[in-house]
C-alpha cells in the first residue's frame, strides 16, 4: 500500500506568506528596501518555478521524441499529483515513455532510486529494453539469466504473475519501494484476486499505473485501481457506489461531473484527437462473404443445439457466446469444444443431446477448407505482391483456429516462399520475443492469439487481419494498437 505523502523530489520550496511580505514590513519602509525585497522574492519564485520543470530532458532528447502530451503527463504526475498517477492515454500514445520520463527525472534529481515495475509476462523484457535504450536506466529482469531475486537489485522489472509467487512475494513485501509501476493495470480491477492482494501488500511511496482501458466492466473497476494508487480518494467502496453508481441497476454513472473532477487528481488521459500527432490514416476494410453450404449447415446445427438445450437455463448466454464465437471462427474451434464434451470434459452429455453433438462433430470434420481461409490467402498474396517485405499479423481467439490457419498457409500460399510465424500463450516470453524478431527480419505472416494483443510494439508491421472479432470493441482496439502507434 502506498505510504504517507512525502516530498517527491526533495526540492520543494515553501514560500512563507510571500504575497503579503510588503504588508508585514509596513508603509514607512524605504522604497529602495522595498525594491530589494521584491527582487529577493522574484528570485525565490524563479527558483521555485525551476524546481517544477523536468530537468532531465537533455539527457534523453537524442533517444526519445519529446511530444507535448507526454511531457504534460510526466509533469502532472510529478508535480501536480504528488507522484501518484494513473496513465490512461489511448492505445499507442506512449504511456511507457511517460512513465520512463518520470523515473528518469526522479533518478536525475537523486531523489529516489528503488523502482519495481510489474507487467504482464510478455511485456517484461520490452520494458527492460525501453528503459535502457531510451532513458539509460538499467533494470534487472526476472527473465535475466542468473536473476538472483527481488532483494538483490534496486531497479527491477518483472512479470506480475511471477512476482506474486510466495517465495518472491515475501522478498518484495519485506522491502519499501520508492515507486511501484504497474503496466496493463486493468488486470487489478478485481479486488477478489491474488494479484490484487499481492499489490495491495507492497509498501511503496509513489505509484505510476498504466492502462488504456481503465474501465472494462463497470465503473467500480476505476475505484479498485485508483484505490491502490491513492487510497481513500473515493472513500469506501460502498460510499463510492452510493455516490456514483446509478440506482436503476443499469450499471450507469450518476454525479458524473463530480466523478470527473475527482479523477483528474489521479488520472491522466489523452485521446488521439487531443494530440498534434499526424498518425497514419487507418484503412479499415471489412470483408464479408457467403459461407459455403457445409459451413452454413454447421452454423445452423450449432445454433439449433444451443437453442434446444439451453433456452431455459441461466447459463444459456454463456454457452451461446462460446459455441457461436467458435463456429464463426472455424469448424475446428467448435470441434475442439464438442469433442471435449463428448469425452466427458466439462459436461455430462447423454441421449439426444449426445447424438446432436456427434452430428455437429461429424459435420465439422467434413470441412477441409473454409471460405475465410481462401480469402485470407488472397489478402496475403496481395500484400506480398505490393510490398518487398510484406508483414501481416493474423489474430484469432482460438488455438484450434490458429493451427488450421498455419496449416493452410503452409499448404496453400500459391507456391510462394512466405515465412509463417506462430505465437500463443504456450510460448515463454523469450520465445515470443524471438518469434516477433524473426517476423520483423524475414516478414511473412504472424499468426497469433490474443497473447500479444496488449502492449507489444509491432509498428514495423503493415497489415492486421482480425480473423475472428472479439465482441468487446476495446479488444479490437488493443489489437490494432500493436501497429497503429507512435513511430
Amino acid at each position: 500500500m502506498a505510504a504517507d505523502d512525502q516530498s517527491l523530489v526533495d526540492t520543494t520550496f515553501e514560500l512563507e506568506d510571500s504575497p503579503d511580505i510588503l504588508d508585514k514590513i509596513g508603509t514607512s519602509v524605504d522604497e529602495d528596501l522595498s525594491d530589494h525585497l521584491l527582487n529577493i522574492e522574484a528570485n525565490r519564485l524563479s527558483i521555485a518555478q525551476s524546481q517544477q520543470e523536468l530537468q532531465s530532458l537533455e539527457e534523453i532528447a537524442d533517444q526519445v521524441q519529446l511530444l507535448e502530451h507526454q511531457l504534460d503527463a510526466a509533469h502532472r504526475a510529478l508535480f501536480q499529483m504528488d507522484g501518484k498517477a494513473l496513465f490512461a492515454d489511448e492505445v499507442g500514445l506512449g504511456k511507457t515513455i511517460e512513465v520512463g520520463m518520470v523515473l528518469k527525472e526522479m533518478v536525475f534529481r537523486e531523489a529516489h532510486d528503488t523502482f519495481l515495475i510489474l507487467t504482464p509476462a510478455q511485456l517484461a523484457t520490452q520494458w527492460q529494453k525501453e528503459m535502457r535504450e531510451k532513458f539509460g536506466l538499467e533494470f534487472a529482469c526476472n527473465y535475466d539469466e542468473g536473476f538472483e531475486g527481488f532483494s538483490e537489485y534496486d531497479k527491477i522489472v518483472a512479470s506480475i504473475d511471477t512476482a506474486k509467487r510466495d517465495s518472491y512475494a515475501d522478498e518484495i513485501h519485506k522491502r519499501s519501494w520508492d515507486a511501484l509501476i504497474v503496466d496493463e493495470a486493468h488486470y487489478l480491477r478485481n479486488q477478489d484476486t491474488n494479484r490484487y492482494d499481492f499489490v495491495d501488500d507492497i509498501e511503496y511511496q509513489y505509484a505510476f499505473f498504466a492502462t488504456a482501458t481503465p474501465v472494462q466492466n463497470d465503473i467500480t473497476d476505476l475505484y479498485n485501481v485508483t484505490n491502490l494508487i491513492r487510497p481513500g480518494l473515493f472513500g469506501t467502496e460502498s460510499e463510492f457506489e452510493r455516490r456514483y453508481l446509478s440506482n436503476d441497476d443499469s450499471g450507469g454513472v450518476q454525479n458524473a461531473a463530480e466523478l470527473n473532477r475527482q479523477l483528474r487528481s489521479v488520472m491522466i488521459r489523452h485521446k488521439r484527437g487531443d494530440t498534434a500527432i499526424d498518425f497514419t490514416d487507418r484503412q479499415v476494410r471489412t470483408k464479408t462473404f457467403k459461407p459455403s453450404q457445409q459451413e452454413q449447415s454447421l452454423y445452423d446445427a450449432v445454433t439449433d443445439y444451443v437453442k434446444s438445450h439451453y433456452s431455459k437455463q441461466a447459463g444459456q448466454h454463456l454457452v451461446m457466446l462460446m459455441l457461436q464465437k467458435e463456429v464463426v471462427s472455424s469448424p475446428w474451434a467448435v470441434l475442439s469444444t464438442v469433442e471435449k464434451w463428448l469425452d466427458g470434459d466439462g459436461r455430462d452429455v447423454r441421449g439426444r443431446e449426445r447424438d446432436e453433438l456427434l452430428s455437429i462433430a461429424k459435420q465439422a470434420r467434413q470441412i477441409d477448407r473454409t471460405t475465410k481461409q481462401e480469402k485470407l490467402l488472397e489478402i496475403i498474396r496481395s500484400v506480398n505482391q505490393r510490398m518487398d517485405t510484406g508483414r501481416t499479423i493474423v489474430f484469432t481467439q482460438f488455438r484450434a483456429t490458429q493451427d488450421a490457419i498455419v496449416d493452410a498457409l503452409h499448404a496453400g500460399a500459391g507456391g510462394d516462399d512466405v515465412p509463417v510465424h506462430r505465437v500463443n500463450g504456450s510460448l515463454s516470453s523469450e520465445n515470443k520475443d524471438n518469434q516477433i524478431q524473426r517476423f520483423r527480419e524475414r516478414g511473412g505472416v504472424l499468426v497469433t492469439t490474443d497473447s500479444i494483443s496488449e502492449g507489444r510494439n509491432i509498428q514495423f508491421c503493415n497489415v492486421i487481419i482480425n480473423y475472428d472479432l472479439p465482441w468487446n470493441p476495446m479488444s479490437v482496439e488493443q489489437r490494432i494498437g500493436r501497429i497503429d502507434r507512435i513511430g
